[in-house]
């Protein structure tokens, strides 16, 4: 077996983490990622990539921390501050989430993500009429954005504009129909505005994707008790207690 080098150039450090990276062969890319660190070298997108790394990997804390380091390295590195507000929201610093997030729009106001994730955040601060400027503009510069359609009609719906919601979350399943919460949205709107058999085929539809989502078979179980089917209401209630005691 040829043993591999170990003296290797900040250059070809970084390409090797790039490449894994790009193949989405994380255990690599992250062990090249910390070789260039621990070799003392420094990029403002290594610091941020590892960021995202450790961000999926639960290590919050961290991706912060390797997130802000990119930032100081580069203070005009547009997807750090992007990265870094969606970390923050997960941590549940959302003010601090939402100014690194209009950062990231400053730097490149034509970032349909960052517009989308700014959406959310504003959405979970409860400023919803930004929130829906936000999610709109993401889905004016990205019209095939399938998520920034469904959380659209989130925020329709909490502004208790049903028909628009419905209008907004049929689109997100009609560009993505894998996707198994714009089901269960769907059915709630449904079941607001009393369309109870249609709500009750898109929450089946939504547990045959996702079959062990607790939420759905709560919907399902309310939908079926305004039927006035209360054993099934019942099994399907018990079925989300099941999943989620």
């Amino acid at each position: 077996m040829i043993k591999e080098p170990t003296n290797f150039t900040a250059k070809q450090l970084i390409e090797k983490a790039f490449n894994f990276h790009s193949q989405n062969n994380i255990s690599k890319a992250l062990k090249y990622y910390q070789l260039f660190l621990e070799n003392g070298f420094s990029d403002a997108r290594v610091s941020s990539n590892l960021g995202q790394i450790l961000k999926d990997q639960g290590k919050l804390i961290e991706a912060e921390i390797s997130t802000r380091k990119s930032i100081e390295i580069d203070p005009d590195y547009q997807s750090a501050y992007s990265n870094l507000g969606g970390i923050l929201k997960d941590l549940g610093k959302l003010e601090e989430a939402e100014i690194s997030t209009r950062k990231a729009i400053e730097l490149n106001p034509n970032d349909a993500n960052a517009q989308y994730n700014l959406g959310g955040i504003l959405k979970d601060l409860g400023k919803l009429e930004e929130a829906e400027i936000s999610t709109r503009k993401a889905i004016e510069l990205k019209p095939s954005f399938a998520l920034a359609h469904f959380n659209l009609g989130i925020i329709l719906k909490d502004f208790g504009k049903l028909e628009e919601a419905e209008i907004s979350t049929r689109k997100a399943i009609e560009l993505n129909p894998k996707l198994s919460n714009p089901y269960s949205n769907l059915g709630l709107i449904l079941k607001e505005l009393g369309k109870l058999e249609d709500a009750e085929s898109n929450i089946r539809k939504a547990i045959d994707l996702k079959p062990n989502e607790w939420k759905a078979y709560l919907i399902l179980g309310s939908i079926l008790k305004e039927y006035g089917k209360l054993e099934d209401a019942e099994s399907n209630i018990r079925k989300a207690i099941d999943l989620k005691p």
